[in-house]
């Protein structure tokens, strides 16, 4: 039964992350983007760092 999880599955907010128009607001929506800034996203914390973030 163990192996049926895929413990290396992307999250929701990679899927996001891959789309070239994802918005701020579209992660910030994300119920688990707080969890994933604590796992330290690397995809994540870039997009939070761009400029246009930050403004």
């Amino acid at each position: 039964m163990f192996w049926k999880f895929d413990l290396h599955s992307s999250s929701h907010i990679d899927t996001l992350l891959e789309r070239e128009d994802v918005t701020l607001k579209e992660l910030m929506d994300e119920e688990d983007v707080l969890q994933e800034c604590k796992a330290q996203n690397r995809k994540l914390i870039e997009f939070l760092l761009k400029s246009e973030c930050l403004e």
